[in-house]
Protein backbone atom coordinates (compact mmCIF):
# COMPACT_ATOMS: atom_id res chain seq x y z
CA UNK A 1 0.00 0.00 0.00
CA UNK A 2 1.67 3.91 -0.87
CA UNK A 3 0.41 5.58 2.33
CA UNK A 4 1.69 8.86 0.04
CA UNK A 5 4.54 10.04 2.86
CA UNK A 6 7.01 10.55 0.03
CA UNK A 7 8.59 13.79 0.53
CA UNK A 8 6.52 14.62 4.07
CA UNK A 9 8.55 16.23 6.80
CA UNK A 10 8.37 14.14 9.92
CA UNK A 11 9.80 15.09 13.83
CA UNK A 12 9.89 12.30 15.78
CA UNK A 13 11.22 13.06 19.16
CA UNK A 14 13.11 10.88 21.49
CA UNK A 15 14.11 8.86 18.14
CA UNK A 16 18.11 7.69 18.63
CA UNK A 17 16.28 4.62 19.86
CA UNK A 18 13.56 2.59 20.83
CA UNK A 19 9.76 3.29 19.55
CA UNK A 20 10.87 7.04 18.23
CA UNK A 21 13.83 5.36 16.54
CA UNK A 22 11.50 2.52 15.03
CA UNK A 23 9.09 5.31 13.76
CA UNK A 24 11.19 7.49 12.45
CA UNK A 25 12.75 4.72 10.23
CA UNK A 26 8.95 3.57 9.30
CA UNK A 27 8.45 7.07 7.87
CA UNK A 28 11.31 6.90 6.43
CA UNK A 29 11.07 3.94 4.83
CA UNK A 30 7.50 5.24 3.33
CA UNK A 31 9.50 8.45 2.50
CA UNK A 32 9.08 10.46 4.17
CA UNK A 33 12.03 12.90 4.93
CA UNK A 34 12.67 12.50 9.01
CA UNK A 35 14.07 14.89 11.95
CA UNK A 36 15.69 13.24 14.83
CA UNK A 37 15.49 14.55 17.96
CA UNK A 38 16.55 13.19 21.14
CA UNK A 39 19.07 14.28 24.51
CA UNK A 40 22.62 12.67 22.99
CA UNK A 41 24.27 14.22 19.99
CA UNK A 42 26.15 10.66 19.93
CA UNK A 43 23.53 8.61 19.51
CA UNK A 44 21.58 11.12 17.58
CA UNK A 45 24.36 10.44 14.76
CA UNK A 46 24.18 6.89 15.16
CA UNK A 47 20.59 6.66 14.57
CA UNK A 48 20.73 8.84 11.66
CA UNK A 49 23.23 7.06 9.67
CA UNK A 50 21.39 3.75 10.72
CA UNK A 51 18.45 5.53 8.82
CA UNK A 52 20.12 7.17 5.97
CA UNK A 53 21.74 3.93 5.38
CA UNK A 54 18.45 1.77 5.10
CA UNK A 55 16.71 4.03 2.83
CA UNK A 56 16.90 6.71 0.49
CA UNK A 57 15.41 9.31 2.89
CA UNK A 58 16.55 12.64 4.30
CA UNK A 59 17.71 12.75 7.53
CA UNK A 60 18.15 15.67 9.44
CA UNK A 61 18.90 15.43 13.52
CA UNK A 62 18.90 18.05 16.21
CA UNK A 63 19.35 17.95 19.84
CA UNK A 64 16.43 18.63 22.50
CA UNK A 65 15.79 17.97 26.22
CA UNK A 66 12.09 17.39 26.45
CA UNK A 67 11.63 18.65 30.09
CA UNK A 68 13.48 22.04 29.02
CA UNK A 69 10.31 24.09 27.34
CA UNK A 70 13.64 26.42 25.74
CA UNK A 71 15.16 23.80 24.15
CA UNK A 72 11.58 22.44 22.48
CA UNK A 73 11.63 26.05 21.69
CA UNK A 74 14.92 25.93 20.02
CA UNK A 75 14.12 22.61 18.28
CA UNK A 76 11.62 24.24 16.21
CA UNK A 77 13.38 27.46 15.59
CA UNK A 78 15.62 25.31 14.14
CA UNK A 79 13.18 23.70 11.97
CA UNK A 80 11.81 26.79 10.87
CA UNK A 81 15.31 28.32 10.06
CA UNK A 82 16.81 24.80 8.13
CA UNK A 83 13.90 23.36 6.78
CA UNK A 84 11.18 25.72 6.99
CA UNK A 85 8.02 23.11 7.12
CA UNK A 86 6.51 20.14 9.04
CA UNK A 87 3.84 17.63 8.18
CA UNK A 88 4.17 15.04 10.78
CA UNK A 89 4.53 14.67 14.69
CA UNK A 90 5.38 11.61 16.50
CA UNK A 91 5.36 12.68 19.89
CA UNK A 92 7.48 9.82 21.92
CA UNK A 93 9.31 9.97 25.29
CA UNK A 94 11.25 7.97 27.66
CA UNK A 95 9.32 6.58 30.75
CA UNK A 96 9.68 8.17 34.07
CA UNK A 97 11.10 6.87 37.36
CA UNK A 98 9.65 3.38 38.45
CA UNK A 99 7.95 2.94 41.73
CA UNK A 100 4.56 2.98 43.84
CA UNK A 101 2.55 6.30 44.61
CA UNK A 102 3.61 6.32 47.89
CA UNK A 103 7.51 5.58 47.05
CA UNK A 104 7.51 9.17 45.44
CA UNK A 105 8.22 12.74 46.16
CA UNK A 106 6.45 15.38 44.76
CA UNK A 107 10.11 16.07 42.88
CA UNK A 108 9.49 13.21 41.27
CA UNK A 109 5.70 14.08 39.98
CA UNK A 110 7.29 17.23 39.07
CA UNK A 111 9.81 15.74 36.75
CA UNK A 112 7.34 13.57 35.32
CA UNK A 113 4.83 16.21 34.85
CA UNK A 114 7.41 18.22 32.70
CA UNK A 115 8.51 14.85 30.74
CA UNK A 116 5.03 13.18 29.76
CA UNK A 117 2.59 16.34 29.83
CA UNK A 118 3.91 19.70 29.32
CA UNK A 119 6.53 18.62 26.69
CA UNK A 120 3.89 16.46 24.81
CA UNK A 121 1.92 19.80 24.78
CA UNK A 122 4.54 21.63 24.08
CA UNK A 123 5.33 20.08 21.05
CA UNK A 124 2.01 19.69 19.82
CA UNK A 125 1.22 23.27 19.93
CA UNK A 126 4.68 24.36 17.99
CA UNK A 127 4.08 21.63 15.14
CA UNK A 128 0.77 22.50 14.88
CA UNK A 129 1.65 26.12 13.72
CA UNK A 130 3.25 24.82 10.43
CA UNK A 131 0.60 22.33 10.19
CA UNK A 132 -2.28 25.34 10.35
CA UNK A 133 -0.34 27.34 7.69
CA UNK A 134 -0.12 24.04 4.55
CA UNK A 135 -3.73 23.16 5.69
CA UNK A 136 -3.16 19.90 6.50
CA UNK A 137 -0.99 17.60 8.98
CA UNK A 138 -0.77 14.79 11.63
CA UNK A 139 0.52 14.67 15.18
CA UNK A 140 0.47 11.05 16.78
CA UNK A 141 1.40 11.02 20.52
CA UNK A 142 3.08 7.17 21.58
CA UNK A 143 1.46 6.80 25.25
CA UNK A 144 1.20 4.00 26.92
CA UNK A 145 -1.47 1.95 28.14
CA UNK A 146 -1.38 3.24 31.68
CA UNK A 147 -4.04 5.69 29.85
CA UNK A 148 -6.04 2.44 29.99
CA UNK A 149 -4.98 0.33 33.12
CA UNK A 150 -2.94 1.49 35.90
CA UNK A 151 0.73 -0.20 35.93
CA UNK A 152 1.77 -1.65 38.56
CA UNK A 153 4.67 0.17 40.52
CA UNK A 154 4.42 3.04 37.35
CA UNK A 155 2.44 5.62 39.41
CA UNK A 156 3.91 8.24 37.77
CA UNK A 157 2.98 6.80 34.07
CA UNK A 158 -0.46 6.19 35.22
CA UNK A 159 -0.78 9.47 36.55
CA UNK A 160 1.01 11.65 34.69
CA UNK A 161 0.52 10.82 31.16
CA UNK A 162 -3.16 11.26 31.46
CA UNK A 163 -3.33 14.84 30.19
CA UNK A 164 -2.47 12.88 26.92
CA UNK A 165 -5.93 12.15 26.69
CA UNK A 166 -7.32 15.88 27.03
CA UNK A 167 -4.45 16.73 24.28
CA UNK A 168 -5.94 14.07 22.16
CA UNK A 169 -9.37 14.59 21.73
CA UNK A 170 -9.12 19.05 22.24
CA UNK A 171 -6.60 19.11 19.50
CA UNK A 172 -8.54 16.55 17.45
CA UNK A 173 -11.59 19.32 17.83
CA UNK A 174 -10.01 22.38 17.61
CA UNK A 175 -7.33 21.23 14.16
CA UNK A 176 -9.74 19.39 12.37
CA UNK A 177 -11.09 22.24 10.44
CA UNK A 178 -7.12 22.65 8.87
CA UNK A 179 -7.04 18.80 7.98
CA UNK A 180 -4.90 17.73 10.79
CA UNK A 181 -5.75 15.09 12.59
CA UNK A 182 -4.70 13.92 16.14
CA UNK A 183 -4.08 10.78 17.71
CA UNK A 184 -2.60 8.73 20.53
CA UNK A 185 -1.22 5.19 20.16
CA UNK A 186 -0.84 2.98 23.08
CA UNK A 187 2.03 0.57 23.18
CA UNK A 188 1.84 -2.34 25.54
CA UNK A 189 5.02 -4.32 26.42
CA UNK A 190 7.11 -3.44 23.27
CA UNK A 191 10.49 -5.21 22.60
CA UNK A 192 12.82 -2.14 23.16
CA UNK A 193 16.83 -1.80 24.54
CA UNK A 194 14.89 -1.19 28.12
CA UNK A 195 12.76 -4.54 27.87
CA UNK A 196 15.33 -6.50 26.34
CA UNK A 197 17.40 -5.28 29.35
CA UNK A 198 14.74 -6.29 31.62
CA UNK A 199 14.57 -9.85 30.02
CA UNK A 200 18.37 -10.27 30.55
CA UNK A 201 18.25 -9.43 33.88
CA UNK A 202 15.79 -11.80 34.75
CA UNK A 203 16.90 -14.47 32.71
CA UNK A 204 19.98 -13.99 34.51
CA UNK A 205 18.60 -13.67 38.08
CA UNK A 206 16.15 -16.46 37.26
CA UNK A 207 18.57 -18.84 35.35
CA UNK A 208 16.49 -19.10 32.29
CA UNK A 209 16.63 -18.28 28.71
CA UNK A 210 16.14 -14.71 27.23
CA UNK A 211 12.88 -15.91 25.56
CA UNK A 212 11.97 -17.77 28.14
CA UNK A 213 12.44 -14.29 30.03
CA UNK A 214 10.72 -12.48 27.46
CA UNK A 215 7.78 -14.63 27.90
CA UNK A 216 7.59 -13.93 31.81
CA UNK A 217 7.27 -10.39 31.07
CA UNK A 218 4.87 -10.32 28.13
CA UNK A 219 1.00 -9.67 30.07
CA UNK A 220 -1.14 -10.10 27.16
CA UNK A 221 -3.17 -12.58 25.53
CA UNK A 222 -1.13 -13.03 22.64
CA UNK A 223 1.64 -14.59 25.29
CA UNK A 224 4.39 -12.19 23.52
CA UNK A 225 6.00 -8.66 23.41
CA UNK A 226 5.19 -6.61 20.39
CA UNK A 227 8.15 -5.71 17.95
CA UNK A 228 8.70 -1.48 17.80
CA UNK A 229 8.27 -2.14 13.87
CA UNK A 230 4.58 -3.50 15.12
CA UNK A 231 4.08 -0.50 16.86
CA UNK A 232 5.30 1.72 14.10
CA UNK A 233 3.55 0.44 11.29
CA UNK A 234 0.64 1.69 13.22
CA UNK A 235 1.74 4.79 13.76
CA UNK A 236 3.46 5.24 9.42
CA UNK A 237 -0.60 4.46 8.55
CA UNK A 238 -1.82 7.35 11.26
CA UNK A 239 0.41 9.85 9.55
CA UNK A 240 -0.84 8.88 5.93
CA UNK A 241 -3.44 10.24 3.98
CA UNK A 242 -5.64 6.91 4.19
CA UNK A 243 -6.19 7.60 7.58
CA UNK A 244 -7.60 11.12 7.01
CA UNK A 245 -10.58 10.23 8.71
CA UNK A 246 -9.48 9.11 11.97
CA UNK A 247 -8.61 11.93 14.54
CA UNK A 248 -9.10 11.81 18.45
CA UNK A 249 -8.74 7.92 19.23
CA UNK A 250 -6.58 6.63 21.51
CA UNK A 251 -5.40 3.33 19.96
CA UNK A 252 -3.79 0.19 21.93
CA UNK A 253 -1.07 -1.83 20.66
CA UNK A 254 -0.87 -4.28 23.24
CA UNK A 255 -1.50 -7.43 21.90
CA UNK A 256 -4.90 -7.00 24.18
CA UNK A 257 -2.84 -6.58 27.36
CA UNK A 258 -5.41 -3.32 28.16
CA UNK A 259 -8.69 -6.30 28.42
CA UNK A 260 -7.34 -8.14 30.95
Amino acid sequence: MDLGLNGKIALTTASSKGLGFASALELAREGANVILSARREDELIEASKRIKNETNSDVFWHKVDLTDLNSIKKLFEWIEKNIGTLDILVYSTGGPRPGNFFDLSINDFEKACKLLALSAIETSRRASSFMIKKGWGRIILIGSISLLKPLNRLALSNIMRTPIIGLTRTLAVELAPYNITVNAVLPGTILTDRVRNLAENIAERENITLDEAVKKIAESPMKRVGLPEELATVIAFLASEKASYITGTLIPVDGGASLL
